[in-house]
């Protein structure tokens, strides 16, 4: 008996581009419902720090951003509606951070 495997160099590549689209397309899923919950979880007074989250899109990575002056203030407890870092901690329910989760940068 004789086996023979041609073009698996082309399968594998296959195999790895397909799980690549799976991965990108998971992480998408991921970010919407991320930015939901961080929606969700952020005090509500007038709802403009509630509506202010975006996603940003950058070649190699994803930005959920809030620029509102006072989200800063929100997110270490000025509200009694949310927890002090109810971002991080709501970040944290979608997996291990890589970096930094929260970066204030002064308007």
């Amino acid at each position: 008996m004789k086996i023979k495997i041609s073009n698996i160099d082309n399968e594998f590549k296959k195999l790895r581009e397909s799980q690549k689209a799976e991965a990108k397309a998971q992480s998408i899923i991921d970010v919407l419902a991320l930015t939901s919950a961080l929606k969700d979880a952020t005090p509500i007074d007038t709802g403009l720090a509630r509506a202010s989250w975006r996603i940003n899109l950058l070649k190699d990575n994803v930005e959920i951003i809030n620029d509102v002056p006072y989200i800063e203030y929100l997110n270490n407890g000025s509200s009694k509606q949310a927890p002090a870092y109810f971002v991080e901690a709501t970040a944290l329910k979608y997996g291990k951070p890589l970096g930094v989760i929260v970066e204030v940068k002064a308007n």
